[in-house]
């Protein structure tokens, strides 16, 4: 099985399906993750280009899934400027191949560059993957509305290698955060009957 994740930001994959893209993993899943928001200028106090680089890396080493970063165009002042655009879709699609299962946002997310990725990347994956799943993003995923999610993934034996690459992102995803990332998996465990998910909505399904 191929795997494609679509993300804006490092740490969104870990944050949303790092267990269950582990427990694929170990079924023999080819797992290539594209993050669209390279390492940039930061307006957070305790991150830089470097300090998120250096998070990142060290996250892939422990995972060990494929990783392709986007050139993504900056402002002046170094911070991001993900745009959808003709342009910048085509740079994407250099990047994509076909796959079994595309991982993407949420439209429903409030972050501009979560809803961006999407706009970006669904046209795309509709062509590419055999089935899309929009991943259930904390804490975008506290005020989904319309967005119901109709896939649970047990993640119980995974959390700790979630856990793991949690802690890579210290700069931002503190203990506190951690605490919350698995307070949503319990919930959404409860949901399914399960101690622990990460849950997503599939949108389509080629047969």
């Amino acid at each position: 099985m191929k795997i494609l994740v679509i993300s804006a930001h490092p740490d969104d994959l870990e944050i949303a399906c790092g267990g269950t893209l582990r427990r694929l993993q170990l079924e023999g899943a080819d797992i290539t993750s594209v993050i669209l928001i390279k390492p940039s200028a930061e307006d957070h106090v305790n991150r830089d280009q470097h300090t998120v680089t250096q998070e990142l890396k060290h996250s892939y080493d422990i995972s060990g899934f494929g990783l392709k970063v986007f050139d993504t165009d900056l402002h002046a002042n170094g911070r991001p400027n993900l745009i959808c655009n003709n342009v910048t879709m085509s740079k994407l699609a250099s990047l994509l191949e076909p796959c079994d299962v595309a991982i993407i946002h949420n439209p429903e997310d409030s972050h501009q560059d979560h809803r961006t990725a999407y706009e970006l990347s669904w046209p795309l994956v509709k062509t590419l993957a055999q089935e899309t799943w929009l991943m259930t993003s904390w804490p975008y995923c506290l005020t989904y509305t319309t967005c119901q999610a109709n896939l649970f993934y047990d993640i119980s034996n995974h959390w700790v290698f979630k856990q793991s690459l949690l802690q890579c992102y210290g700069s931002y995803l503190t203990d506190e955060k951690i605490h919350m990332i698995k307070t949503a998996n319990a919930y959404f465990g409860q949901r399914n009957r399960q101690p622990l998910a990460e849950s997503f909505t599939i949108v389509n399904k080629h047969v």
